[in-house]
Order: C-alpha cells, then sequence, then structure tokens
C-alpha cells in the first residue's frame, strides 16, 4: 500500500462520515485494516458493520423504533471513533511524521505507566520542598539543581506520555485529573499537561481528554485555565462537524455558555488569535523598514555621542535628544508609536526579535516550546541572572518562550554587556508595568496576559520549530472562529460581534468584518452605522456596485452625512457613471463649502463629462487655496490642451516637469507641443515618457494611443500619427 493510497483513503473516510456514507467508510476502512495486524479493530469494525446492516434492514421492512435516531447517532459516533483509532495506528505504522515518529519510539523513551510517572513526581517534588526548608548553602543549590534536573526529566515524560497518547479510558483520565487538582505539584508541570492534552486533540479525537479540558476551563488556577479555554477553543473549530455526535460534550457547552466570565474570555483569545495575524507583516516591516533605517543612521548616532559614555554607570540615565531628532528625521516616529501602541494591545510587536534565538539546545525538547518561564536553580548566586529572572517571570512583555531565549542568551554575554541588557531591560519593564496600571478598570475587553503569552508561545512552534511542517499550522487553519456554529453560540450577542467585527475592521481584515457586519444587519437592518461599515468594506474589496447599495441605505437614515455622500460620489465616478458622481459631489460641497479634495473632485466630474470650462473653474479655485500646488497643475494643463489652449498647457507642463515628474507627464507634455506644431520637442519628450516608464515601448504605445482621440480632436492630423511614432522608433 503506497502513501499516496493511504492518503486517498483517508479523505474517502473523511468525506465518507461528513456525508454519513456509513458503506463508503466501511469499504476504506477495511481496505486500511488489511495492512495493519490489529485483529480488534478489525473484530470491531466487523460488529459494527453488522449492527448498521441489521439497522438498513429493519428500515427496509418498514420496522417502526421510537430509538432510531439515537441507535443510529451511537453507531456512527462508533464508527468515528473506529475510525480515529485506525487512522492512528496506520499513520504510526508508516511514520507518517515527526508525531508519529515519537508515538512508535513512546515505550523506549518513556517505559514508565501514568501512576508510576504521577508516584516519581511526587516523591522529587517532596524531596525539593524538604531540601528548600531544611537546607541552606552550597548543599542546598547542589541538592536543589540536582532535584530540578530529575523534575524536568519527568516533566518531559509526563508531556510525552500524554501527547503522544491512544484514546484515554476512563481511568487514565481519572490519573491526570488527580495531577491537575494537586496543589502541590509545580505549575510547570500543570501547564504541560494542558498543552500535551491540546497538543494530542490537534492529531486525534478524544473526548476523555476534552471532557479534562472543560474541567480545566474552571480551574482557580488562572495560567491553566487560559490554557485550557485555548485548547478548547482550538479543539471546537477543528472537530465541530462531529459534535453532534456528543451530548455530554454539548451539555458542558451550554454550561458554560451561562457563565459571563467565560464568554468574556472566549471572545478575547478569539480576539488574540485576530492580533496574530498581523505577526508577519509586523515582523515584516521592522526587518525591511525600520531595521534598514535604523542602521543608516545608527554611524550618525556615533558622532553625536560619545560612545564611552554608553559603559558608564550614568550612561543610560537620560536618553540623548539628538537621537530622537534623527529618528524623527529618518521618518520612524509614527511607525515605532504605531508598534508600541499595538504592544500595548497585546500584538506580537516582539517575535522578530527572536526568531533567530530558537536554536539553544533547551528548545531540542519539544516540551519545552511551551514550558512557563520558572526560576532556574543553576545560576543561583548569580547576581545578574538571578535578577533578570525575577523581572523576567513578572514581566508581561514577552512570551514565555522568548523569555527563555532571553535568558540564555544573556546568560552567555560578558558581565559588563550583561549588567547594562539586564539594566535596559528592568526600566523598559519597569515603563510597562505602569502603563498598564493605569489602564480603565474595564478589562472585559482585554485578553489575560497568561492567554496572550500562551498564543504566543503557540505561534513560536508552530512557525520555528524545526519540524513545524510536520504539524498542521493552527493559525493558516481555515475558517475563522466567528464561522464555527459550535463557537459561534459564545459569540452571538451583538456586543460580542461588535467589537470582533471591529477588530477585523480596524485591522483592514474587510472581508471578516464584512461577514460578522452582515450578521449583526440581519437583526437590525436599519443601523446606520453598521451600513455604512460593512459598505466600506466591500468597497476595500472592489465590490463597488454591492458597497454602493449599502451606501444608499445609510443615506435613508441621514441624508446629510457628509462622508457618506462622498463616499456614493467616489462608487459612483468609479463606476463611470460622472454624472450621478457630480450630483453627490454637489452635496458634498453645500456641506463643506472650502473641501479642495470635493472641489478637486468636482473637476474631475467635469472633465469625464466633457464640460472642460466648468473643470477648469474648479482646478483653478484649488489651485488658488492649496498649498500643494501640483495636485492642481496636471488636470489644469490638461484641461488646457483639450479647450485648445496649447500656451497656457506648456507653461503648466514645464513646471510639472521641474516637480517629480512621471512618465504620464512627459507624455502629456509632448502631446501639447505636437499640437503646437513642435514635433522635434514631442519626440524628445515622448523618449522621456518612455525611458522613465522603463524603457517599456508596449507600455507606451498603449498609452499613446488610447489618447488618439485627443489628439484628433485638438487638432493633429491622422496622417501624422504613426509617423512620429515611426519616428520615435528609429530615434530609439
Amino acid at each position: 500500500m503506497t502513501i499516496q493510497e493511504i492518503k486517498t483513503c483517508f479523505q474517502h473516510i473523511t468525506e465518507a462520515l461528513e456525508q454519513k456514507r456509513l458503506k463508503k467508510a466501511f469499504d476504506s476502512l477495511t481496505f486500511l485494516l488489511s495492512n495493519l495486524q490489529n485483529w480488534q479493530l478489525k473484530e470491531r469494525l466487523l460488529d459494527l458493520e453488522d449492527n448498521y446492516k441489521m439497522m438498513l434492514h429493519y428500515l427496509t421492512d418498514g420496522v417502526k423504533d421510537p430509538q432510531q435516531e439515537t441507535i443510529y447517532n451511537d453507531l456512527f459516533r462508533s464508527v468515528y471513533q473506529l475510525s480515529d483509532q485506525v487512522i492512528l495506528q496506520t499513520k504510526t505504522a508508516h511514520s507518517w511524521s515527526f508525531f508519529y515518529d515519537n508515538r512508535k519510539s513512546l515505550d523506549f523513551y518513556v517505559p514508565e505507566t501514568s501512576i508510576q510517572l504521577i508516584d516519581i513526581l511526587d516523591g522529587i517534588v517532596s524531596k525539593i520542598t524538604l531540601v528548600d526548608l531544611l537546607e541552606e548553602g552550597e548543599e542546598r543549590n547542589r541538592n536543589l539543581q540536582s532535584l530540578e534536573k530529575e523534575r524536568e526529566k519527568v516533566q518531559t515524560k509526563i508531556f510525552r506520555k500524554i501527547w503522544l497518547s491512544d484514546l484515554w479510558t476512563a481511568g487514565e483520565q481519572e490519573i491526570w485529573s488527580k495531577a491537575l487538582n494537586n496543589q502541590l505539584n509545580p505549575n510547570s508541570i500543570l501547564s504541560l499537561i494542558v498543552s500535551a492534552m491540546t497538543l494530542s486533540l490537534e492529531e486525534t479525537f478524544d473526548e476523555k481528554k476534552v471532557k479534562l479540558l472543560f474541567d480545566t476551563c474552571e480551574n482557580e488556577n488562572e495560567e491553566l485555565r487560559q490554557r485550557a479555554l485555548t485548547g478548547l477553543l482550538l479543539f471546537l473549530r477543528r472537530y465541530d462537524k462531529r459534535l453532534y455526535l456528543y451530548p455530554s460534550i454539548n451539555n458542558r457547552l451550554d454550561l458554560l455558555s451561562e457563565n459571563k466570565q467565560f464568554l468574556n474570555d472566549i471572545r478575547n483569545i478569539i480576539l488574540q488569535f485576530v492580533l496574530s495575524r498581523e505577526t508577519e507583516k509586523i515582523t515584516r516591516i521592522i526587518q525591511e523598514e525600520i531595521l534598514p533605517e535604523m542602521m543608516k543612521i545608527s554611524p550618525q548616532i556615533g558622532t553625536k555621542i560619545k560612545l564611552d559614555d554608553l559603559m558608564s554607570d550614568s550612561g543610560f540615565e537620560d536618553k540623548n535628544p539628538e537621537w530622537q531628532k534623527l529618528i524623527e528625521e529618518a521618518g520612524l516616529t509614527d511607525k515605532l508609536q504605531e508598534f508600541s501602541e499595538l504592544q500595548m494591545e497585546g500584538a506580537d510587536v516582539m517575535h522578530s526579535s527572536f526568531l533567530n534565538l530558537k536554536n539553544y539546545p533547551f528548545f531540542n525538547e519539544l516540551s519545552n516550546w511551551f514550558m512557563p518561564f520558572s526560576f532556574r536553580s543553576e545560576n543561583i548566586g548569580e547576581q545578574e541572572i538571578t535578577g533578570l529572572m525575577k523581572i523576567l517571570m513578572e514581566s508581561s512583555m514577552l512570551c514565555n518562550s522568548d523569555k527563555y531565549s532571553f535568558y540564555f542568551s544573556i546568560s552567555h554575554m560578558p558581565e559588563a554587556y550583561r549588567k547594562m541588557i539586564v539594566s535596559q531591560f528592568s526600566a523598559e519593564s519597569d515603563a510597562v508595568q505602569e502603563m498598564l496600571k493605569e489602564e480603565l478598570p474595564d478589562n472585559s475587553h482585554k485578553i489575560h496576559p497568561a492567554a496572550r503569552q500562551y498564543i504566543q508561545d503557540l505561534y513560536r512552534f508552530y512557525k520555528l520549530h524545526p519540524k513545524k511542517k510536520d504539524f498542521e499550522d493552527i493559525f493558516e487553519i481555515k475558517p475563522d472562529f466567528y464561522k464555527v456554529p459550535g463557537i459561534a453560540r459564545f459569540i452571538s450577542e451583538p456586543e460580542s460581534r461588535m467589537i470582533i467585527g471591529e477588530y477585523y475592521f480596524s485591522r483592514n481584515y474587510f472581508k471578516e468584518a464584512a461577514e460578522i457586519f452582515d450578521s449583526l444587519l440581519q437583526a437590525d437592518a436599519n443601523n446606520e452605522v453598521l451600513l455604512e461599515k460593512k459598505g466600506y468594506c466591500l468597497q476595500m474589496q472592489g465590490k463597488l456596485k454591492e458597497a454602493l447599495d449599502y451606501y444608499l441605505k445609510a443615506e435613508l437614515f441621514n441624508e446629510n452625512n457628509s462622508w457618506t455622500i462622498k463616499k456614493l460620489a467616489y462608487c459612483y465616478r468609479a463606476l463611470k457613471q460622472p454624472k450621478e458622481a457630480l450630483d453627490y459631489y454637489r452635496k458634498a460641497e453645500q456641506l463643506s463649502p472650502n473641501n479642495l479634495s470635493v472641489q478637486l473632485n468636482i473637476g474631475h466630474c467635469h472633465l469625464e463629462l466633457k464640460n472642460y470650462s466648468d473643470a477648469l473653474k474648479c482646478y483653478f479655485k484649488v489651485e488658488y487655496l492649496t498649498k500643494n500646488k501640483e495636485k492642481a497643475w496636471r488636470p489644469i494643463a490638461w484641461c488646457s490642451f483639450l479647450t485648445g489652449k496649447y500656451k497656457e498647457a506648456k507653461d503648466y507642463y514645464e513646471k510639472i516637469l521641474e516637480n517629480n515628474p512621471n512618465a504620464i507627464d512627459y507624455l502629456n507634455a509632448g502631446h501639447t507641443e505636437l499640437a503646437l506644431g513642435n514635433n522635434k520637442e514631442a519626440l524628445n519628450l515622448y523618449k522621456q515618457s518612455l525611458t522613465i516608464s522603463g524603457n517599456s515601448l508596449d507600455k507606451f504605445i498603449e498609452s499613446f494611443l488610447a489618447d488618439v482621440p485627443d489628439l484628433l480632436n485638438v487638432g493633429v492630423e491622422a496622417k501624422n500619427i504613426p509617423i512620429i511614432l515611426d519616428s520615435l522608433l528609429y530615434d530609439l
């Protein structure tokens, strides 16, 4: 059996189950099991198919059974579960990916049972407690370091045990439930248990693990709760189509939907996932725009300040005002301010700083990508490192993964640089914490720091882990959470949908925002603001006719809304309906008589309607009132050309050509010279147009031929046009 045959078989099983075609599913499962040495699964398949055949027989004979639907759903659920097991076993047998490679070697690396691992962990935790209480000095430090290493080995095994496990039995669920509720267990172990369950569920459906996630969503430990909520959200998105078969899961969801705190947390976690879509864009801007500019001004900074001051005791007390001036001159101030605001909101602006710092041995172990940052005993006694760890543990600026990257980077630095960077980071961290304290007390719309950091940890794993291609990237999976019925129930009230819609809208994800605004309009069809925003979303997607409809509906509720009127005018003009556009720009003019943009567009509408004299009046008004004269010169020059005022047109084109001209400017200036009979000068300008456009002859000829009707209208003889083009070609 080839890999392609197996993939096709998997696809057939998935399609058959989603389409409720059990016969097709049974056939594909039989094919897979023929290549597995597992007689228990084969017998289970035969039993299920026999039961299904019996059901079909009763149905064909018209036998009425009030329990038929329940029996059918139970059967269907059993087929799903069998499919999960068969696919799991098949992928393991073929070492399908990194996950299944590890499954094959699980017994070698983790020979202990779950109970044995818990017992070993309990023993180590007890010893750590005793050493911490009773011993002191160097001996205490050595013993703690030794015990911490033992604990790290056990917690790695625990993570692997859960992550790579088969479907849990009730007994297995009970073991890990007790472990999660044992308050003596360190937070790192508990957090890894939740993350291991989440990753395991990404590979295969397991009702027992889901139930434990539900329990953890109500845990008093906030970090565990936020991790469990994130895992539950990912689970609901992945398996939504089959949840109807699990009444116990739906009952738990119904109970949680009555918990306001749960609803707020789910909504905020969704917002954080939306915000994570900005990460790659932020990283690109930092690497391609900000850092190159900073590198350019770096030598200038070196000449403005004494480098020796950096290493003095007072070197970092005050920022040199010359730095800010250089940054402003480089045009970076607005971008840096924007990123600062994004960071305060929870955006992942630090990803670019740490994406190349995941090569430390610590990250070779997969579980460490999800490890909460905690105090490491190997550096006890080193004052700067100890101080740094305390700062990192309290800081909400970095996710756990980046804290470890930062810690390992600092640990390998010379002492002088280490002191300098720790001092800087401490100051920045304190400043951020103060800003957070000054925020409004209502945090219902803010994601919990533990959830934000955890989602950023997940992002690092799925984007940066060496084996990332072996995992389906949860940040690329469609659909978005709000489209999933099982999740939509938690964000169904207008407030949550509006908040999520605005989140998409403010970040220019107009397709998603439009879908959410549309769902809100179904309940509030006459909401002017929603109509406007839905129209704007459609406009930004290029759906101008649909946008126009929504703007017209919004106008019915407020006919003097300047914003809506201008959007209507824009859409009509973009749809090549200048007469209708002119009517709306006239309305906009009445509301804002001195708005130069409106005047300019009125001129454009007259130009498109061939009312050249009226267009010129508008353009001259704009030229008179604006400081940016060049904005009006181009349309004035072109209108002057079209109305036969060639000398005026030439005067304006001469000014335009002195101020950053483009290829069209040279082309139009050439037309003017052609109309004046200055053929030689026209050819020279045409050559410059061709040069500035990248020497694309086809593009130039296309632009030239598009203007032929205008050339003919101003008196250029038709017979001369091909001669002019040929002359240009010979000159080239």
